[in-house]
């Protein structure tokens, strides 16, 4: 009976984590695709649209979500926009896993 009270509480967390992460991404991601977008409007090669940079977006988003403590995450739900210096470190970290996951987005 109480292996039964553990995993369904271990369930419970874990879909709570999971409805965390895919907040964080919608959120985070039109943000981010936002703010590359503006960061990229100088390229004269191509017209750049927010769809162009939903992978990496994505990836971002995926990354943070993974690797950012509840508070963290509990911060970016109450304000999908702030740039606390933790973000600042872990964006950082995940642009360069990002890039390197798919070459396609570095070029």
């Amino acid at each position: 009976m109480l292996k039964a009270k553990f995993l369904i509480v271990g369930f419970l967390v874990a879909i709570s984590g999971y409805a965390q992460a895919q907040a964080i991404s919608s959120d985070f991601q039109k943000n981010c695709a936002q703010e590359q977008l503006q960061e990229h409007k100088d390229i004269k090669k191509k017209s750049l649209t927010e769809e162009d940079f939903k992978p990496y977006c994505s990836c971002l988003a995926d990354y943070i979500s993974k690797n950012a403590s509840n508070r963290q995450v509990n911060e970016l739900l109450m304000n999908a926009k702030a740039k606390p210096e933790w973000l600042k470190a872990i964006e950082l970290k995940a642009m360069k896993s990002c890039l390197a996951a798919d070459s396609k987005m570095s070029t």
